[in-house]
């Protein structure tokens, strides 16, 4: 089959349009490369700090250039990735490409690519660059970077979310159509949430942590974000992979407890949720609820019974208010004895030199070990008798660049509060986009709720994630045109 002669139009980026146009030889990786620098460009004037490395336009074309000789001289079955456009947060390594995790005195440029990456390469994705994010990974604003803030897709002078900022922007803005992020403590779900795009954190020591410097290295998790669930699924079924380099990686686990219809339903207690939230993100949850226990008069789904929130939140407490948080002082302790910690971003700095105050004793480290195994044990057991899956605001509010600035500390770490346990508790979760809400200068805003279960269970939770969806649809809380991003 021959290439297209002239430049067709392109109105989408999502893989599954992309693969039906490729397969037809209607459009060229060429076009594409195209169109995404061009979108890149113009984007750039409204939001200059989603990247902190693009790769040479003439360096992805030649890739897409490849990618045709290769593949479009016969009909064989494209590879699976072929020719999609994606992005990595720059905390992943690419191969003669400056990893900083967005800090320049910290940087370094790596000999080898990720695992995850390489795999996508191989199933023939192009790379189009590293994303901005917070410093060291450690943040839920995406505002801690000296790369700059980007912003939300919706409203420039709102947050976008982090850590993974730039990954989230790069696929809500349409710029490329999937991202490899990162999640410890939420930095894909809230991201996702903020910019109306679906976040995927899969199972732990399910996708390569290789090549990803590590936050929290036993519980960073490398995960996607997409447009569409369709386009997650189709980027997480080729970096799923076991890595045996990969100390902390698992081979496919057993499902022990298969999910029967219809599916128990549980959300943290209503006063919890409702103290939580800005009475905005509580009326909209409450929405969820009641269409989630009113669809098909309960042949989907019905509300869990007795369950128990309690080893959640006291989960939730334990990421930053725990030995725990001296994970990222080991990560990063090399740096800090080098270079001391007058170089990082201020809200850095106090996250670090808090840590340090703690001097955690090995007996306290020992201590939260066990008290957080006692947490997971008991939220095995609500999975294990009370609840398939539970669902929670994907974060509490959506706050302004600005009121981040008059509280950088407590906005950041409130955003969490229904996010810090699920790697903790060895939970997988995606976050869908569930509704929408008006700012004070008229603007339509996303909202996110994120759908938890056991370990080993991703593809029921995007499956019920996917429903979830058409149900808010069909209730008129979520109409995907009624929002779509500034251009």
């Amino acid at each position: 089959m021959s290439t297209p002669s002239s430049s067709p139009e392109i109105s989408s980026l999502d893989i599954v349009d992309l693969r039906v146009r490729y397969a037809t030889r209607r459009l060229s990786p060429v076009d594409v490369v195209r169109h995404v620098y061009d979108k890149i460009s113009a984007y750039r004037e409204r939001d200059p700090a989603v990247w902190i490395y693009l790769v040479p336009e003439a360096e992805a074309l030649r890739r897409a250039e490849d990618l045709v000789k290769r593949y479009y001289t016969d009909d064989e079955p494209l590879p699976a990735l072929f020719g999609i456009p994606f992005s990595i947060k720059d905390s992943i390594d690419v191969a003669g490409v400056p990893t900083t995790l967005a800090c320049p005195t910290f940087a370094y440029t790596p000999t080898e690519t990720a695992p995850v990456v390489s795999r996508i390469l191989a199933a023939g994705g192009i790379l189009v660059g590293k994303t901005n994010l917070d410093q060291f990974a450690t943040g839920l604003a995406g505002v801690r970077s000296p790369y700059g803030i980007p912003r939300c897709v919706f409203d420039a002078e709102y947050i976008s979310g982090g850590s993974s900022s730039g990954s989230a922007v790069s696929v809500a803005a349409s710029l490329v159509s999937f991202t490899v992020c990162t999640d410890t403590g939420g930095s894909t779900r809230v991201p996702a949430a903020f910019n109306g795009v679906v976040g995927l954190k899969p199972t732990l020591g399910t996708i390569s942590s290789e090549g990803l410097f590590p936050a929290c290295k036993n519980i960073d998790c490398v995960c996607v974000m997409g447009r569409t669930m369709e386009d997650v699924e189709a980027a997480w079924a080729v970096m799923r992979a076991y890595d045996e380099r990969d100390v902390f990686a698992r081979r496919e686990l057993p499902v022990w407890n298969p999910w029967k219809k219809p599916i128990r339903v549980a959300t943290p207690p209503e006063d919890v949720w409702r103290d939580a939230l800005s009475p905005t993100y509580a009326g909209l949850f409450q929405n969820v609820v009641t269409a989630l226990l009113r669809t098909r008069s309960g042949e989907w789904c019905v509300a869990a019974d007795g369950f128990d929130y309690g080893p959640f939140a006291a989960a939730n407490q334990m990421l930053y208010d725990s030995s725990i948080v001296a994970q990222r002082l080991l990560a990063f302790d090399p740096y800090v004895e080098s270079h001391g910690l007058e170089a990082l971003h201020p809200a850095i700095k106090t996250t670090f030199e808090q840590a340090l105050s703690n001097n955690f004793s090995a007996v306290r480290a020992y201590d939260d070990i066990f008290t957080l195994a006692g947490h997971r044990r008991r939220a095995e057991i609500e999975f294990r008798e009370r609840v398939d899956v539970l669902v929670v605001p994907s974060t509490v509010d959506h706050f302004t660049v600005a009121q981040l600035d008059e509280e950088p500390m407590a906005r950041n770490k409130v955003m969490g509060r229904f996010t810090n346990f699920v790697n903790l508790l060895d939970l997988a979760a995606v976050s869908v986009p569930a509704g929408w809400w008006r700012n004070p200068a008229g603007r339509k805003m996303p909202f996110g709720v994120t759908v938890i279960g056991q370990a080993g269970k991703d593809e029921d939770l995007m499956a019920f994630g996917k429903e979830l969806m058409r149900v808010m649809a069909t209730d008129g809380c979520l109409n995907r045109g009624a929002g779509e991003p500034l251009g």
